[in-house]
Formats: C-alpha cells, sequence, structure tokens
C-alpha cells in the first residue's frame, strides 16, 4: 500500500528540528530559572530523548517512502519507544532522586510545543502569500 507520493521536504524537516533544540534550550533556560536541578535534569533527559526520537522518525519516514510500505516506520516507531521507555526507567532506579518526572514530561513536551509554533508559522506565512 503506497502512503506517500512525492519526496519529503527535507527544509522544512531541517526547521523542525532546530525548531525542536530550540524549544528545548528555552525549556531548560526556563527550569533552570525556576524549577529545581532536579526538574532541570528532567527536562534536559526528555527533551534529548524526543529530539533524538524526532531524527528517528525522519530516518523512518525516508525509508516508509522508498520502500513504499508503512511497516518500516511502524517497527522503528514501537523500537524508538521501547528504548526511550527503557532509558527513562534506568535513569530513574539508578539515580533515584535525581531526575523529576515531571520534569521528563516537561522535556518530552519539546517536540509538540515545536510542531505547534512551526504549524502556526506556516500558516501565518501562507496568509501572507495570499494578500
Amino acid at each position: 500500500m503506497l502512503i506517500w507520493q512525492g519526496d519529503i521536504d527535507k527544509g522544512l524537516v531541517k526547521r523542525f528540528m532546530l525548531a525542536c533544540w530550540a524549544m528545548l534550550a528555552v525549556e531548560v533556560a526556563a527550569a533552570n530559572i525556576w524549577a529545581s536541578p532536579e526538574v532541570v535534569k528532567g527536562v534536559l533527559l526528555g527533551g534529548v530523548l524526543a529530539n533524538l526520537n524526532i531524527i528517528g522518525t525522519f530516518r523512518d519516514t525516508t525509508r516508509m517512502v522508498k520502500l513504499k510500505t508503512a511497516i518500516v516506520y511502524y517497527i522503528g516507531v514501537f523500537a524508538r519507544l521501547a528504548v526511550a521507555g527503557l532509558i527513562v526507567y534506568t535513569f530513574l532506579k539508578k539515580f533515584p532522586g535525581s531526575f523529576s518526572v515531571i520534569g521528563i514530561l516537561i522535556g518530552v513536551s519539546t517536540v509538540p510545543l515545536a510542531y505547534f509554533i512551526l504549524v502556526f508559522q506556516i500558516m501565518l506565512t501562507r496568509r501572507r502569500l495570499e494578500k
């Protein structure tokens, strides 16, 4: 089953990855000002895991377009989810009290926040071009 026709816009992907890392930097800076060191470490851990996951998602999407099957995408998603869960579990068990679960959740939110900002920017650009 062919899911995608055409090519992936590599410029958009690069902007999205850059936005994700920039969002993580903003979240870490804000947590550094207003939160405890445990929350800052949690934000950093969650954000790095989420941003590395985006790199893997792009690779799997490229592979999906090339092979014209979605199974490679889903295998990659489940593998990355399992590895990320194992990493978080290991950090929480190996270093109890060093990482905040709330901070990890805030860190993971870098990707959806960057996505919404990027979509908003695309919508504004499209409106400006239509006028």
